[in-house]
């Protein structure tokens, strides 16, 4: 006879509470609950009447496709340096300047 259930978590998972996953994610309480209803995030598991959990794997899971959307795009973009930004702006702004001057 074969004991093992399906839908019986596997031995090595854990459940998160409410405070865990909103860390986790960076969602507020509403967002989370309405993401859930949507059905774009793992529904929780009913521990007791007032009480629910959510499976560390299942939040790991989300994140995961959630980093994955941001595409191959984001990770090629270069990330400019910003004074660099600003210094060949500034330097510029001086050639345009200097141009000014010799012209008149």
């Amino acid at each position: 006879m074969n004991t093992s259930h399906t839908d019986s978590p596997p031995s090595t998972s854990r459940l998160l509470r409410i405070r865990e996953v909103l860390q986790l994610c960076g969602l507020s309480r509403a967002t989370l609950y309405r993401e859930i209803k949507l059905h774009t995030f793992p529904a929780p598991v009913k521990l007791s009447a007032r009480s629910v959990g959510w499976l560390q794997e299942d939040v790991a899971q989300w994140l995961e496709a959630r980093i994955a959307q941001r595409g191959p795009a984001y990770d090629a973009a270069p990330r400019r340096n910003l004074r660099a930004a600003k210094e060949t702006a500034a330097t510029a702004d001086r050639d345009r300047d200097r141009s000014r001057r010799e012209a008149e």
